[in-house]
């Protein structure tokens, strides 16, 4: 028989269970799971994979992929505001999860459930189904991060489109997930590339501005231990349509090289972009670009740069540098490209 302390323990249970049911709306996939342990239901009878709906011991909801095996080695996970994607090994077998943990954002959260679940149904093999699932996460991850509040200003556009050139080199040289880890310009790095034995630092311009570029800072040009260091220019042209490509249509064309060819690399571009500050949400339309090849200047002795260290209390140092001056330095890309081929065969 129940002490009476016992059971007000247990009503005060049952009323807190039916508080953390409640934030669940009804018409939601997870609506009737009972929260306060793990609760599972599967997604489809007819899936190739075995997705479960799942509410977590906090009442947070969850999509469930239930493994055969862990795989080995373990593949790079998002780490995300108000989302987490993990592996665990239960009684059952191991699975992955992701899990939101702000029920706000669950309509958006159920479509990228539903996304995810599509791309990994696509899969041949449950590792292909992992893959994909993982990585059709990390391109939805800008959106659960909050998206950015206004699109890039032509400056920043660009900028990125200018950046993105110099990637696609990169990327038919040493490969998509060596060119896309090298690339550090979005994270705020000094340099906007940096490769196991060269650095780049891109910058574009306008066609018929006046002969300089700006140099941001006195860490963009300075040496690197060990490191071979480039600068590329070119130019990036506002133009009217039909001519040229918009925002959007330069990420596009990346985006569909690597879903034919790595897309396993997709994770990385998406963040990259994320972390520029590019929303596929934004509308782009209304700029549309071209830009030239880029060229390329090595940085070696003599190149005209304000040198670091700077004197003691100096700080963001910014100046303009003279293409003419840059002239004598100018070499091309395939003297660029012959050490990158060397460096990635180490």
């Amino acid at each position: 028989m129940w002490s009476t302390r016992s059971a007000y323990a247990r009503c005060s249970a049952r009323r807190k269970s039916r508080r953390r049911r409640s934030v669940i709306p009804n018409d939601t996939p997870w609506s009737g799971l009972e929260a306060g342990k793990v609760d599972t239901r599967r997604v489809s009878a007819s899936a190739k994979w075995n997705w479960f709906w799942a509410v977590m011991p906090r009442a947070d909801v969850a999509l469930v992929l239930q493994l055969t095996d862990l795989p080995s080695p373990a593949p790079d996970l998002p780490k995300l505001r108000n989302l987490e994607i993990r592996f665990q090994t239960l009684p059952g077998g191991p699975i992955l999860y992701i899990r939101l943990t702000d029920n706000g954002q669950l309509e958006l959260f159920e479509t990228l459930c539903r996304d995810v679940i599509a791309a990994g149904e696509l899969a041949e093999t449950e590792p292909e189904a992992l893959e994909r699932a993982i990585g059709r996460t990390f391109r939805w991850h800008y959106l659960l991060r909050g998206g950015k509040p206004e699109a890039l200003s032509e400056e920043a556009q660009k900028g990125l489109i200018g950046e993105i050139e110099v990637l696609k080199l990169l990327m038919a040289n040493i490969g998509a997930k060596s060119a896309l880890t090298a690339w550090t310009g979005p994270s705020g790095a000094p340099k906007d590339f940096e490769l196991k034995a060269d650095c780049i630092e891109v910058k574009a311009r306008r066609g018929a501005s006046q002969p300089f570029v700006k140099i941001s800072n006195e860490f963009q040009l300075a040496d690197v231990p060990d490191r071979r260091l480039w600068l590329a220019i070119l130019a990036v042209d506002k133009v009217q349509p039909p001519h040229g490509r918009t925002l959007t249509e330069h990420v596009v064309e990346v985006t569909d090289l690597l879903e034919r060819t790595e897309p396993s690399a997709i994770m990385y571009w998406d963040l990259h972009l994320a972390d520029a500050g590019y929303d596929a949400l934004h509308d782009y339309s209304t700029w549309r670009w071209i830009a030239s090849p880029p060229d390329f200047h090595t940085i070696t002795e003599g190149f005209p740069r304000i040198a670091t260290p700077v004197p003691l209390g100096v700080s963001g140092v910014t100046y303009a540098l003279a293409l003419s001056a840059c002239a004598p330095f100018r070499t091309d890309w395939d003297d660029v490209r012959s050490g990158l081929v060397d460096e990635d065969q180490q």
